[in-house]
């Protein structure tokens, strides 16, 4: 005589279902905490780059020096060197005006002709750290973007003063 079918599942089963649902959803869960932080970075970088880039084309089309600086407060800072001025300008037009670093990453700007780095309390605001000649050239520097909860992901924006702002992750 046959013996009745079995229904249903076993406990083994189950279980390898349940912890198959955990895995999944711990990823899920985390993968916005750990991504943001990561996000944030990525975005402050392509910003910079973007606006070096762009401050750099506009040094060689008007013929003018432009430059750059990070203050005391988290700013970051353009000037414009004008022809009929005694001294640096600060740029307000977008966009180019001020712009404050977000909480959540640090920046480290190094000085590369001559490894200086600045701290945000020893730099002068009057005037900027790096300059964007007119011939296209770039004062050489290091910009480091860390984040504040993890030193170890951070990202450079570098060049040496003739080539392309870099991005290096490290």
């Amino acid at each position: 005589m046959a013996s009745p079918q079995q229904r249903g599942f076993t406990l083994i089963e189950m279980l390898v279902v349940v912890v198959i649902i955990g895995v999944l959803l711990g990823i899920t869960l985390l993968s916005p905490i750990t991504g943001s932080i990561q996000k944030v970075v990525q975005e402050e970088a392509t910003i910079l780059q973007v606006l070096f880039n762009q401050v750099r084309d506009k040094a060689l089309l008007e013929n003018i020096q432009y430059g750059f600086s990070i203050d005391h407060m988290g700013y970051y800072r353009w000037w414009v060197l004008s022809a009929g001025s005694q001294g640096w300008d600060e740029l307000e037009q977008s966009p180019f005006q001020p712009r404050l670093i977000p909480e959540a990453i640090s920046v480290n700007l190094e000085l590369l002709e001559n490894s200086t780095t600045f701290d945000l309390d020893d730099l002068d605001e009057e005037y900027p750290s790096v300059v964007f000649y007119s011939d296209y050239q770039v004062t050489p520097f290091r910009l480091s973007i860390v984040p504040v909860a993890n030193r170890k992901q951070l990202l450079y924006l570098f060049t040496d003063g003739l080539s392309d702002i870099e991005r290096v992750r490290e």
